[in-house]
C-alpha cells in the first residue's frame, strides 16, 4: 500500500511539473511562429485596423486597436451611429460609449483595461518580467480546429484565457475576464516578420463583429495623446498644484468635522507567498474614531466572533489609553501656536515635494458619487531629478486622483508603482513594482467627504525580509460622535 501511495504521490507531482511545462514550451511555440521572441520584443508600438461589420443588424464601421510599451492600449469600434473605445494611458483607464459619455474607469473593469494594456503589449515574449501567471487550462475545439486552453493571471488578479492552435501554434482566441470581449482570429500573414490575423470576429455581449483588416504597423510613431482620455476644449478647468495646495491648506478644517463621526470598519488582510498564491486570511471589525487626522480603532469582531469578555476589557483599556494619548497630543498643539506652525510647515513641504515630484495631464470634469469632481491624472516628472528619499519614491508613483473643488478635497486616489521604490540604495529595503492602492470617501450629511474604502496590495521588502499583502478596509454607518463623549463597552 505504502507503494501505490507513494506512486499515486510521484504522478500527482510529475503531472503538476509537467503541466507548468506544457504550458511553458506551448508558448514558446507560439513565439517562433509568430515571427520569433526577438522580434517580438522589439515592437514597442502597434496598429490593427480595419473594416467592421455587425452580424445581427449589418451595421458597417470601423476597429482599431492601438498599442504602445509599455503599457498603453486604445481599442475602438463603431458601428453605424455607435461608437464605443476604452483606453489605458500608463496611468488610468477611461472607457468612452453612447450611454455615459466619457468616463474614467474604476475597480475591476479599471483592471482589466490596464491587464490588457500589459498583456498585448508584452507579446508573451518574456512573461516572468510582465509579471504574468500562466497555466494549462486544458484542450478544446474551436471552429473544427484543436487548441490548447491557457490562462494567464494578469495584475490585481485579473486572469485572461487564450486559446493555441495545435497545428499553426498561433494564437485563435482571445478571451477577456468575465467573457465580456472575446476575439478569434483567423486568415494569420506575415506584416513585417510578424504572423498577423487578417480576420477578427469579436463578441460583445450581444453583439457579434466581423473584421477585415486594412492597416497593420509596427513600430510606426504613435503620439502618447491617442491613449489619453479626450475632453472638451471649453472647459473651465482649475490650475491643479494650487488645486492641491488648496485642498491641503484646507485640511485642518476637514479633520475637525471628521472628528465629530464615528464609523464601523471591517478589515480584510491577505497575506500572499512569493508565488502569488494566498496563504492565510484575516478578517476584523473595528469602531473607528478620529483625532486631528489620525484613525484610532477599537476591535469588536475578531475573524467573525465577538470578543470574549476577557478580550473586550483588554482592547477597551488599550483603546483608552491610545485615544486619550492621541487626545493630550492633539489639544498640546492647539495651545501652542508654534507647534501648529511647525505642523503646517511640515504639511506644506510634503506637499512641496508631491509637487516637484510629479507632473499632471489630462485634467478633466466627471461625476462622482452625484457630485461634480475634478479628476487628474499623475506621473512621474521626467524634468525633475529627485533630491530626497521622498521625491525619489513619488517619483515611482502613477495613478489618478478625484477632487471635489468646492469641498476641496479628495474623493477618490488610486495610485501604482510604475518601478520598484529603494530605500538606502535597496540595501534597507524596497517597495515592488505593480504595488497599489486605492481610497474612495463619500459624502456624509452632506457635509463632509469620509473614508468609504481603502485597498492596498503590498510587495515589500524590508533588509532580508520579504512580505507581499493585501488588505481592504470597508467603512459604513457614520454616527456623530463629540470628542467629550465617554468610551464604553458595546454592552453599555
Amino acid at each position: 500500500m505504502k507503494r501505490v501511495r507513494l506512486a499515486v504521490s510521484l504522478l500527482v507531482a510529475f503531472e503538476g511539473v509537467s503541466s507548468a511545462q506544457s504550458a511553458q514550451k506551448i508558448i514558446e511555440s507560439y513565439l517562433h511562429a509568430a515571427g520569433g521572441a526577438k522580434a517580438l520584443a522589439q515592437i514597442q508600438t502597434a496598429t490593427l485596423a480595419g473594416s467592421l461589420t455587425e452580424e445581427s443588424t449589418g451595421k458597417t464601421g470601423s476597429f482599431s486597436l492601438v498599442t504602445k510599451a509599455p503599457n498603453r492600449i486604445y481599442l475602438e469600434i463603431i458601428a453605424g451611429p455607435e461608437h464605443s473605445a476604452e483606453a489605458y494611458n500608463g496611468m488610468s483607464a477611461w472607457a468612452q460609449d453612447g450611454q455615459q459619455g466619457t468616463h474614467t474607469l474604476t475597480g475591476t473593469v479599471a483592471d482589466e483595461v490596464e491587464g490588457a494594456a500589459l498583456y498585448w503589449n508584452s507579446r508573451l515574449v518574456d512573461i516572468k518580467k510582465a509579471k504574468l501567471g500562466v497555466e494549462l487550462a486544458g484542450n478544446e475545439t474551436l471552429r473544427g480546429r484543436d487548441a490548447y486552453k491557457l490562462r494567464l493571471n494578469l495584475a490585481h488578479g485579473v486572469a485572461r484565457t487564450i486559446f493555441v492552435d495545435k497545428e499553426t501554434h498561433l494564437i485563435a482566441r482571445e478571451v477577456s475576464p468575465g467573457e465580456s470581449l472575446t476575439l478569434d482570429y483567423d486568415d494569420y500573414r506575415e506584416v513585417n516578420g510578424i504572423q498577423t490575423p487578417q480576420r477578427i470576429e469579436i463578441r460583445r455581449g450581444d453583439h457579434l463583429y466581423k473584421v477585415a483588416l486594412t492597416r497593420a504597423e509596427f513600430n510606426a510613431p504613435v503620439d502618447n495623446s491617442v491613449f489619453d482620455i479626450p475632453r472638451p476644449t471649453s472647459a473651465d478647468l482649475p490650475d491643479m498644484k494650487s488645486l492641491i495646495l488648496q485642498v491641503a491648506k484646507n485640511q485642518k478644517a476637514i479633520d475637525a468635522m471628521a472628528k465629530e463621526y464615528t464609523c464601523h470598519v471591517v478589515e480584510e488582510e491577505q497575506k500572499i507567498d512569493s508565488k502569488g498564491h494566498l496563504t492565510s486570511t484575516k478578517v476584523s471589525e473595528y469602531e473607528s474614531f478620529n483625532v486631528g487626522g489620525d484613525e484610532i480603532r477599537k476591535l469588536v469582531v475578531k475573524d467573525g466572533k465577538p470578543l470574549t469578555d476577557d478580550q473586550k476589557k483588554k482592547e477597551e483599556d488599550r483603546f483608552n489609553k491610545e485615544y486619550d494619548k492621541q487626545l493630550k497630543k492633539q489639544a498640546k498643539i492647539e495651545a501652542d501656536p508654534q507647534k501648529q506652525k511647525k505642523a503646517e510647515e511640515k504639511d506644506q513641504a510634503e506637499i512641496s515635494d508631491f509637487l516637484r515630484a510629479v507632473r499632471f495631464s489630462n485634467v478633466r470634469r466627471e461625476q462622482f458619487r452625484g457630485q461634480e469632481v475634478i479628476a487628474v491624472d499623475f506621473g512621474p516628472n521626467p524634468d525633475y531629478k529627485p533630491k530626497k528619499l521622498v521625491e525619489n519614491v513619488i517619483q515611482k508613483l502613477m495613478g489618478v486622483v478625484w477632487i471635489d473643488e468646492h469641498a476641496l478635497d479628495v474623493v477618490r486616489l488610486e495610485g501604482h508603482f510604475s518601478d520598484s521604490a529603494k530605500f538606502g540604495g535597496g540595501i534597507l529595503g524596497s517597495i515592488d513594482k505593480g504595488s497599489s492602492f486605492v481610497f474612495e470617501q463619500a459624502k456624509v450629511n452632506d457635509e463632509v467627504w469620509l473614508p468609504v474604502y481603502a485597498e492596498v496590495h503590498l510587495g515589500a521588502r524590508l533588509l532580508l525580509l520579504k512580505a507581499h499583502a493585501n488588505e481592504i478596509d470597508r467603512y459604513s454607518d457614520y454616527k456623530k460622535f463629540h470628542a467629550d463623549s465617554k468610551i464604553t463597552s458595546v454592552n453599555e
